[in-house]
């Protein structure tokens, strides 16, 4: 399995990668206070098509990291677009491969 790549510490939606990819981790970074939640869509430009995961953390939750990995990596055919919520929350996508 070749190595994956990081889209870096983000803390609004982005496009992570275009085309053909796999999503292999995603970190959830709270400020430790507000709910917040990132979900991983297989689309090029927006918070729409398939879900192919999320990950959330609950208000004023003594879990400050949240940090999930497939077992199997998820194929995303059309690139790979998050969309994250909740004030103060960052993250990281790990991908391709």
């Amino acid at each position: 399995m070749a190595s994956s790549r990081s889209s870096g510490i983000k803390s609004a939606d982005a496009v992570i990668a275009t085309g053909r990819n796999r999503v292999n981790a995603i970190t959830l970074l709270s400020d430790g206070t507000n709910a917040c939640s990132v979900v991983v869509y297989d689309h090029a430009s927006a918070a729409s098509g398939t879900a192919v995961g999320k990950v959330s953390i609950g208000a004023a939750s003594l879990k400050k990291t949240e940090h999930v990995v497939f077992e199997n990596s998820v194929l995303c055919e059309d690139g790979i677009y998050a969309d994250v919520t909740g004030t103060g929350a960052e993250y990281i996508v790990y991908f391709g491969g």
